[in-house]
């Protein structure tokens, strides 16, 4: 059986979910209060948010793991996390 590994490094632990439609939500509840540039908040919504995760289910069918890097912060002081996703054999 195959599930999914997802972490936000120093946000959240490597967690293991029965799929990625599990992960998900729990990666973007998160993600989605934390003080992030609008612009930046799109473009991770569209990865991990609501109706938003053909693409890293794309890159999990091709790959087994999808990333981006998460910038808390406002422009002249923040830091960057890694949100990764990799599929996880149980």
């Amino acid at each position: 059986m195959s599930a999914v590994r997802a972490r936000i490094t120093g946000i959240m632990q490597p967690t293991v979910f029965p799929s990625l439609d599990h992960a998900l939500p729990v990666l973007w509840e998160r993600v989605r209060e934390l003080p992030i540039r609008a612009a930046h908040r799109d473009f991770i919504r569209l990865c991990i948010g609501p109706g938003g995760n053909d693409g890293a289910a794309n890159c999990l069918a091709r790959n087994g793991r999808w990333s981006a890097t998460l910038y808390v912060g406002e422009l002249t002081d923040w830091t960057a996390h890694s949100i990764a996703i990799t599929t996880h054999t149980l």
